[in-house]
């Protein structure tokens, strides 16, 4: 079934006639019956009933009316997405936590007010798995650890981040055995800021009392608030506790490796709507 064969239809159930409906057409009257011919027989219906040199509505015909007319209109409206200079699309973007909470909020706002007719979807995953959505064609762009170095990715720094040590309040300058009677809190595996400290602990030869997996920052430092451990989080997510009102201590380690945010997406993506989103996001 062809959307012109639809249009033939309804021109001549809205005309009465088919020589009324080809000349709204500008066609021939063979054609439209041709047309109409065809449709009925893909359709196993008829149509029309035919008196003379008249055409009368079927009750089926009247429900593929209703049916066609609201297909031709959305075919209209599908034509009319691109044709004038608004941005449109559906953009599926995934993201670290810590570039959510602490870096996107009020430049997402700002992008909704740029951008009102762009479906914008956001989803929260750790790296692996940002990038595994990434390859498959799952999301359009992450904002994830980088830069990352792939044949078929281009990745471009969004935020500069680090990470910083915290320590209880009366730990301002802990020694390794300081930290080493002090548990330990940390994200799972996934993360990547794990890899970094798992990192920085075999080089610094740190053996913490235990290390627990706690995925939550404000459980993180209300357990360093009570003096019982330690840990290594992103410097955003100090700025915005601000220390939890002084009851813990927080410090840059040289060791560290820096934990910049990168935009990332695909080497042949053809959208002009991935570039526009980064550089509106990157604007300050």
């Amino acid at each position: 079934m062809k959307l012109s064969q639809l249009g033939f239809f309804c021109a001549v159930v809205e005309r009465g006639t088919v020589a009324a409906a080809a000349a709204q057409l500008h066609c021939v009257p063979s054609n439209v019956t041709t047309r109409l011919r065809e449709l009925e027989d893909q359709l196993g219906v008829a149509l029309f009933n035919r008196e003379k040199n008249r055409l009368l509505v079927t009750p089926e015909g009247r429900l593929l009316y209703r049916n066609a007319k609201q297909l031709l209109a959305l075919a209209d409206k599908t034509r009319s997405l691109f044709t004038d200079d608004d941005v449109r699309g559906v953009l599926r973007v995934g993201a670290l936590d810590v570039a959510l909470d602490n870096h996107l909020p009020q430049r997402l706002a700002r992008y909704r007010g740029e951008a009102p007719l762009v479906e914008l979807h956001i989803r929260p995953e750790h790296s692996l798995m940002l990038e595994r959505l990434l390859m498959e064609g799952e999301l359009d762009l992450i904002l994830t650890d980088g830069p990352i170095v792939h044949p078929l990715l281009v990745s471009r720094l969004a935020f500069r981040e680090r990470l910083v040590r915290v320590t209880p309040i009366n730990l301002t300058t802990p020694t390794i055995d300081d930290l080493a009677r002090l548990e330990l809190y940390v994200f799972g595996h996934t993360c990547h800021y794990r890899r970094q400290i798992d990192h920085w602990l075999e080089m610094s030869g740190i053996e913490p009392q235990v290390t627990l997996e706690m995925e939550s920052y404000p459980s993180i430092f209300a357990c360093i608030e009570a003096g019982l451990g330690f840990a290594c989080v992103p410097e955003s997510v100090v700025a915005q506790v601000s220390l939890t009102k002084k009851k813990v201590h927080a410090e840059a380690v040289a060791s560290l490796d820096s934990s910049d945010i990168h935009f990332v997406w695909r080497k042949n993506q053809a959208s002009p709507l991935i570039q526009s989103f980064i550089d509106s996001i990157s604007s300050s």
